[in-house]
């Protein structure tokens, strides 16, 4: 096998998914798919050794022979596993559990089906592709600090990763803090900000032309639309909303 064989190509969103796993950290990709992100991992020397799981057989296949491929098969174990029910994480010294390309609900349920995740050190690399209002308003009541937030862009659409940890600590967020999340912080850039700001505003103005229909009440939208506006005013973002 010639392990000298380029590195897998990664789309924008994996990217952003692999640069945020530690260097030197043993990562397990839930729901792995074609197993790139920790081939690419561990085939770039970022990481020594990863963990790919999958609740199905066949991407789980599709995976190891990707790695083969890449010859850093030895270095990856790969499991059947619901979420981390039948990985026994602690055993293979899992410390950064990548649980992306999935709806935040199902996110939640894995997080919340597995007491490995609160371990002392252990961290969480999330990417939800739907509900990610109900993914940080879980994180807050379950005692996560969502300790960082990036942006990218794929495909022509805006994609946010979020980087976790256990503290125990129950967090009441703002509507606006739910809904906007860190994304807006000043270290994303113009282009990506502008995008999320403006798709944001469309969808709050389409709900509040949709609920002012139907005789409800819009404050909570009115308010973080505003919240958008200001946003974006302090970005230059004229256009917004």
């Amino acid at each position: 096998m010639n392990s000298k064989i380029r590195l897998p190509v990664l789309d924008e969103r994996m990217f952003l998914i692999a640069s945020l796993v530690r260097d030197g950290s043993v990562p397990a990709d839930i729901g792995t798919d074609h197993g790139y992100v920790p081939i690419y991992l561990v085939k770039s020397g970022i990481c020594p050794m990863a963990v790919a799981s999958d609740v199905n057989s066949g991407p789980l296949a599709t995976a190891r022979v990707n790695a083969e491929k890449f010859g850093v098969e030895d270095r990856i174990t790969f499991c059947l596993s619901d979420g981390l029910s039948d990985m026994e994480p602690a055993r293979l010294g899992v410390t950064d559990v990548l649980i992306c390309g999935m709806g935040g609900e199902l996110i939640a349920r894995i997080i919340d089906s597995s007491d490995y995740v609160k371990t002392p050190g252990v961290r969480l690399v999330l990417q939800p592709m739907s509900s990610i209002y109900e993914l940080r308003a879980y994180l807050a009541e379950a005692g996560f600090m969502i300790e960082q937030e990036k942006m990218c862009r794929s495909g022509g659409k805006i994609y946010t990763c979020m980087v976790c940890e256990y503290d125990g600590i129950k967090r009441e967020p703002t509507e606006a803090e739910l809904e906007l999340g860190q994304s807006v912080s000043e270290e994303e850039s113009d282009e990506n900000l502008k995008l999320f700001l403006s798709r944001s505003a469309e969808r709050l103005k389409k709900q509040i032309e949709g609920r002012k229909k139907g005789g409800i009440d819009t404050s909570r939208e009115e308010g973080i639309l505003a919240e958008v506006r200001a946003i974006g005013r302090a970005r230059g973002f004229s256009d917004i909303g």
